[in-house]
């Protein structure tokens, strides 16, 4: 009897053992896959990873949009006047708070606090637009008191709105970003990096409908109550279609300009299953433009991506003795530990999947 009790305990504590092993949740799961895909990312020899080009730009960054791997970077984390490109994130709050069939009513403070000479599409106190109508307006015209209007509808105040944008961009995982309001115009504790945008910018493409609005060249705003023409409205990109540095793989991305920024850019373009993002900043015209397509031309022609559940085979542990499906403790089981299948990295054309460094990670939630 004792010895069948000595039995039974040991198999409880395999079992408890094993059960405990097999409680990683979906959280879990994400996090394996998030590291394993930015781990291994890393080549274990540096000599594989290809020379950027030489850009003029202060700050700027190419980043893989699927993987968040970092391609290329220039004083990344420098901070930096952003300009317009805050834009892309007054957008992705506006399309995370409402829908696009809301009416958003101009305030005397919206349409006159504007820097003077400032972009602007001419809206009027008490005119009337709709969500979608004024996130075209910001996104292609940049237009400054359309952006302080959404912020009022959003969150009540500018202020407040500022706030909601340092909340998301903290959530995002942004160390060197402080917004101070909803259009970029100057503001000594409004500033950014080239990192942090490009993390902001994968974010809201990961929204479809931001990716269709700064996809957009052109768009008209019907009449509105207070204004009986139509506005055309045109995307100030030069990168997209038809455009004077158009590039073919453009599919989107906002423009920013201030006396202190100077030029800084925000472009999304994807070439077969590769989306990068890539952001300049502080740098004079026309080379924001020509700086973004040499990076572009470098990130496409120098990396491939891979699929990690493809490549990636000393996780697996079904072949493990103990846990072999003939084991008649555990029977038909399933391997502990799996890799999503859709996860991925990046990697140069030059190195093989052995040449990058794996790590894994658990986290008993």
């Amino acid at each position: 009897m004792t010895k069948l009790k000595i039995y039974l305990c040991n198999i409880l504590i395999v079992l408890t053992f094993f059960f405990n092993i097999l409680s990683v949740n979906a959280a879990s799961n994400t996090n394996l896959e998030e590291l394993a895909t930015s781990d291994a990312s890393s080549c274990e020899n540096t000599d594989l990873w290809p020379t950027g080009p030489d850009i003029e730009s202060e700050s700027a960054i190419l980043m893989d949009m699927n993987t968040g791997t970092v391609l290329y970077s220039k004083n990344m984390n420098e901070e930096l006047y952003p300009a317009s490109t805050t834009k892309i994130m007054t957008t992705l709050l506006a399309l995370e708070h409402c829908s696009l069939d809301e009416v958003v009513t101009f305030s005397h403070n919206a349409v006159f606090s504007i820097e003077a000479g400032s972009s602007h599409i001419g809206i009027t106190e008490g005119e009337q637009l709709t969500m979608e109508q004024c996130l075209y307006g910001i996104m292609l015209e940049s237009a400054n008191e359309v952006s302080n209007a959404v912020a009022e509808h959003v969150a009540g105040s500018i202020e407040e709105f500022a706030n909601m944008m340092n909340e998301k961009a903290t959530e995002l995982g942004c160390q060197n970003t402080h917004f101070n309001n909803a259009n970029g115009l100057p503001d000594e504790n409004h500033y950014s990096s080239a990192y942090d945008l490009a993390l902001i910018g994968r974010a809201a493409m990961q929204n479809e409908t931001f990716r269709k609005i700064t996809s957009t060249t052109t768009y008209t705003i019907p009449p509105t109550n207070l204004q009986e023409e139509s506005r055309p409205l045109s995307n100030h990109h030069k990168m997209l279609p038809k455009r004077l540095y158009a590039y073919a793989d453009c599919i989107g991305g906002k423009t920013g300009y201030t006396t202190v920024a100077r030029q800084t850019l925000v472009t999304f373009a994807k070439r077969g299953d590769l989306e990068l993002v890539c952001v300049v900043m502080k740098v004079e015209s026309p080379n924001q433009y020509k700086d973004t397509a040499a990076l572009f031309d470098w990130g496409f022609d120098n990396f491939q991506i891979l699929n990690i559940a493809d490549n990636e085979k000393k996780y697996n542990i079904e072949n493990d003795s103990f846990y072999d499906t003939d084991t008649s403790i555990f029977g038909n089981t399933k391997s502990i530990v799996e890799i999503n299948k859709n996860g991925e990295i990046i990697l140069p054309n030059t190195a093989s999947f052995s040449d990058a460094q794996s790590k894994l990670d658990y986290t008993n939630n």
